[in-house]
């Protein structure tokens, strides 16, 4: 599972900066500890993936789609496009992406 691995890390890494950022320019302490807590766990669930391991592929899926839900409400309430409506695309892209990827590689192990 390296390739969901590495989408998952990318995308950590994305959530972990957009924390940071949104800290710095709107001086949002929530952005920052949610942005660092999701981007640390995402983070860690990548590794996970990385060595082929099952229950971190899941627990990231699951934070994946958390925060999916999480930035299309805010993008329906603010219907501001940045950052709520780009993050939400990005997050269902990867959640589609990296679910689908867990999918075909349980198919290819029960295949075996």
């Amino acid at each position: 599972m390296k390739t969901p691995g590495w989408i998952t890390f990318f995308y950590g890494l994305l959530v972990l900066v957009g924390g940071i950022i949104g800290h710095v320019k709107a001086a949002s302490t929530a952005s920052l500890v949610m942005g660092s807590l999701f981007g640390v766990l995402l983070l860690s669930a990548a590794v996970g993936m990385l060595k082929d391991r099952l229950f971190p592929a899941y627990f990231g899926i699951l934070l994946i789609f958390l925060l999916t839900a999480f930035f299309t409400y805010r993008w329906l309430y603010t219907f501001a496009f940045f950052p709520a409506g780009i993050m939400c695309l990005i997050s269902a892209g990867v959640f589609v992406a990296v679910a689908l990827m867990i999918r075909n590689h349980l198919r290819d192990q029960r295949n075996q």
